[in-house]
């Protein structure tokens, strides 16, 4: 699945813009045989077939981005609306209208550092900017105005066993949806199986909002990334969650408790495969399952766990990715009844 992880991952595809990736999903999903659908305000819809119990898989298209808020007279990019970590010195691509243009996140450095600047301790929205080399009138002619987006410029590489990259959130979690549909055959299913992609996740589930108000699933489970503890200054009393030890169960999170009946039956599923799987509770987290929730689907989330979350090195062990798809494919073919 790495290929396929990493032509998703590398797509351009920030909260409100995301048609690249939701064009390179339905191709693969039309491919696999699944009618799909596009809402009004950019969902994708695949209807995969099967027999039983409306069931939903769902995942989003959109990764987080910056916003441009004000461009000086020298061409310095003033940002805001953006991730909390701002990674100094990362290259970023700025998504002019009429063309994409690369750039840095930059601020004063080095001797400069020393005499212009106070002793530092916190950032402000002031303290840094996107360096692209032109001037203001430049990128005006390239469309760059208040509110263009601006998006990490990160490759999807493997480390030993693991995926690096940007917008794993939440397009690996598209590949898992995608595989279950090629993996298990309709003939095999014990629910009729619905597949979403959804758009603007990461600034209020604004998809899945506007799905749960047009159709009605018997249950719903979103597919997301995770938060592992297992590195430097977290740990287990935090969150006892590591890479490579399987997929996660997630039982509520900042918005919501995800249903607990369809939370079991995902448990006794992995049990019954014999899949090891990891238990979470998770702070400053939500997911589309809240939408669901919200709108009275019974859902549940499932995750694989992942390193540095929203920056442009979130790291991932393929062997869970890998054993979520197994996870899902045993939900598909058991149905939702135990």
């Amino acid at each position: 699945m790495f290929e396929e992880i990493k032509e998703l991952t590398e797509l351009a595809g920030p909260v409100g813009q995301e048609q690249a990736v939701v064009a390179a999903v339905e191709q693969r999903w039309q491919a696999a045989g699944i009618i799909t659908e596009r809402t009004r305000i950019g969902n994708l819809i695949g209807r995969a077939g099967g027999a039983g119990p409306r069931l939903l898989l769902a995942a989003h298209a959109d990764e987080l981005c910056y916003s441009v808020r004000a461009i000086d007279e020298r061409g310095f990019i003033w940002l805001g609306s953006g991730q909390v970590w701002h990674l100094l010195g990362q290259p970023v691509r700025v998504l002019g209208r009429h063309r994409a243009l690369p750039g840095t996140v930059a601020c004063a450095t080095g001797h400069l550092a020393t005499l212009a600047l106070k002793e530092l301790t916190e950032l402000t929205w002031n303290d840094f900017w996107v360096d692209t080399g032109l001037t203001r009138a430049e990128l005006l002619a390239a469309g760059v105005t208040p509110g263009t987006r601006v998006i990490w410029e990160a490759t999807t590489r493997r480390q030993g066993q693991h995926v690096v990259g940007k917008a794993l959130d939440d397009r690996v979690p598209l590949v898992v949806i995608t595989e279950v549909a090629r993996r298990v055959p309709p003939a095999e299913r014990r629910v009729e199986l619905t597949l979403a992609c959804t758009v603007q996740e990461e600034i209020g589930l604004v998809g899945a909002s506007a799905l749960a108000a047009r159709e009605r699933f018997d249950a719903a489970v979103a597919v997301e990334i995770g938060l592992a503890g297992d590195l430097p200054g977290a740990g287990e009393q935090l969150l006892p969650l590591r890479l490579g030890w399987g997929p996660v169960l997630v039982h509520k999170d900042s918005y919501v408790h995800y249903d607990h009946a369809l939370t079991a039956r995902l448990e006794a599923v992995a049990g019954e495969r014999n899949l090891p799987i990891q238990h979470a509770v998770f702070g400053s987290f939500g997911s589309d399952g809240a939408a669901f929730m919200k709108a009275d689907v019974p859902a549940a989330l499932v995750a694989f766990p992942t390193r540095y979350t929203h920056s442009p090195f979130e790291t991932a062990h393929l062997a869970d990715i890998e054993a979520l798809v197994e996870w899902l494919c045993a939900l598909v073919r058991r149905g939702l009844a135990g």
